[in-house]
């Protein structure tokens, strides 16, 4: 889905601008990462997880390759290359840190959830099926509040895209307006 979204993005900006993408596609994200926050230890696999990670593919796809594009725009021909890089170590090193705050968000609800469970069976005896019951609702608590963490993130992006962008179709449109007028 990601490489079916990133290919029509890469259509779509010619004629529309990488703007209107990134919302789009930051919406989108976030609206399937909300989606799959809502999952539960009783969640089917299609309703549960494939569909919203299907909608979340279609928005990552939406917003990289405009991210991408606007990232070079109007860097002058010498400096592609640091700013190329520049955004390839925001992505590694923002991944890296997203992925561990999320990470420690869910395994904490995990955690949270087992120790609330646990506490108010205090009393009666665990059997192997309420043992496995409580673990796989405090599975299900600590990914959707992960998941919701995403969402968040996503929502921060289309903020962002909002506020911050303001790339035209121009811009884009390989001409670099840093280079020395031609003669």
């Amino acid at each position: 889905m990601i490489i079916l979204a990133s290919g029509i993005a890469s259509q779509a900006v010619p004629r529309i601008g990488a703007r209107p993408l990134m919302i789009v596609g930051s919406a989108i994200m976030a609206g399937g990462m909300f989606w799959l926050s809502r999952i539960t230890e009783h969640s089917s696999y299609a309703g549960g997880l494939l569909s919203p990670m299907l909608i979340t593919a279609l928005g990552l796809g939406l917003l990289f390759v405009p991210m991408a594009l606007v990232s070079l725009t109007k860097v002058r021909n010498a400096d592609t290359g640091v700013a190329s890089s520049l955004l390839n170590v925001g992505q590694q090193v923002g991944g890296s840190i997203g992925l561990a705050l999320l990470g420690t968000v869910a395994w904490s609800a995990v955690a949270t959830s087992l120790r609330s469970q646990t506490a108010s069976a205090a009393g009666h005896p665990l059997t192997a099926a309420t043992q496995t019951q409580i673990q796989h609702h405090a599975l299900a608590t600590g990914f959707s509040h992960g998941f919701l963490g995403c969402a968040a993130i996503g929502l921060l992006a289309l903020i962002i895209a909002l506020a911050a962008i303001r790339v035209t179709r121009e811009d884009l449109s390989g001409v670099d307006p840093l280079a020395a007028p031609a003669d």
